[in-house]
């Protein structure tokens, strides 16, 4: 147990220490990749700083599971040079004996990153998005991708577009109705300025309706107050703005349910999903592996060679998760293959070389 809980004060201590390094980091890079608007006619020096308080949840669930597999690295380096692996290995204290406190501070460091992007992160992105808008005014071309979607498939191939949706789906504007038939040729269109929900159906302060047939319109109305006979009901216009990382796990399946439900592609929620919980845990298995010579005792170890090791996990950790996101959107496999095929990867090969260990009989007393 004293050895338990030096190892695991050491790791802590590290961990923490370069966590608060990258944070620094991160934030000072983006300073000064955000510094031509935050100085805007309309933001105040107050709004910066809240814009960074903002960044910060962000960053830290971005940066801890880095911080995890740097600090593992750093933390053995420091037991290395100082010969107490050694003094560990000569007491027949091997391997095994040393994984037990690194493992649960990955635990706690997968919990950890975890609750960040459930509860703090979505609220958190929320309020940068609005001082972006309101205070900056500038608007991220990935935001503007995601705080709508305007189009929609309705009942029997109809195809809607909508301008502005409220937040129930219960008021639309500027609303386009196309009908379609079996050759994707379209019959009929629609275009109404104002829609409402009431009394359990739609109503039009405006419209007009043109019908076609072989590319030649047919029939031109105009009408003020229509009674709309659509099916669909104010779900199916619901608004989802928010990217991915803006919406809690229940939000990210209600998202998914309902855009696959208009026809619409939820790959990139999907992805977000799963990587709520892939993302620590390849961080976990990355360290897992890196252990098996971390503890090694008889290597010379230093620092800079520790933060070698550190970046090449790291890179080899992003390398795999984008080809695994490339080939999700590209269709080669689902969002869940896609995202745990590089976690199961790097477990299969951690698992591996500690079993290659244990057959050796290299880990020491347990």
């Amino acid at each position: 147990m004293i050895l338990d809980r030096m190892l695991l004060a050491l790791q802590v201590r590290v961990l923490l220490a370069t966590l608060a390094i990258l944070l620094v980091l991160g934030l000072v890079i983006d300073f000064f990749e955000s510094a031509r608007y935050l100085f805007s006619v309309k933001g105040t020096a107050g709004d910066v700083l809240l814009f960074y308080l903002y960044k910060i949840p962000f960053l830290t669930h971005l940066l801890l599971p880095i911080s995890l597999v740097i600090g593992s690295c750093v933390c053995f380096a420091l037991l290395g040079r100082s010969l107490q692996l050694r003094a560990l290995a000569a007491a027949g204290v091997g391997p095994f004996r040393l994984l037990a406190p690194t493992m649960v501070l990955g635990a706690i460091v997968a919990g950890v990153t975890i609750f960040l992007a459930e509860f703090l992160v979505p609220p958190a992105l929320d309020r940068t998005e609005k001082l972006m808008d309101e205070r900056f005014g500038v608007m991220d071309q990935s935001w503007r991708f995601y705080r709508k979607h305007n189009w929609f498939q309705g009942a029997g191939g109809r195809i809607f577009r909508v301008s502005s949706v409220s937040p129930d789906g219960d008021k639309l504007k500027g609303v386009t109705l196309l009908e379609m038939d079996s050759n994707f040729h379209v019959t009929g269109r629609g275009d109404f300025n104002r829609v409402v929900w009431k009394n359990q159906r739609w109503d039009a302060d405006f419209g007009r309706t043109r019908r076609f047939s072989d590319g030649e319109m047919l029939s031109s109305e105009t009408a003020r107050n229509p009674v709309l006979s659509w099916k669909e009901r104010p779900g199916r216009f619901e608004n989802l703005r928010g990217r991915p990382k803006q919406k809690s796990l229940a939000e990210l399946a209600k998202t998914i349910a309902a855009l696959e439900h208009r026809g619409l592609s939820a790959t990139r929620y999907r992805l977000e999903y799963h990587n709520r919980f892939a993302y620590p845990l390849l961080a976990f298995g990355m360290v897992l592996l890196a252990l098996s010579w971390l503890c090694t005792p008889r290597r010379q170890r230093t620092l800079a060679g520790a933060l070698i090791e550190a970046t090449g996990l790291i890179f080899t950790a992003y390398f795999l998760v984008m080809m695994a996101s490339a080939a999700v959107t590209g269709g080669a496999c689902s969002a869940a293959l896609g995202v745990w095929l590089p976690v199961a990867a790097v477990g299969v090969v951690a698992l591996f070389v500690w079993a290659v260990l244990i057959k050796r009989g290299r880990l020491g007393k347990t």
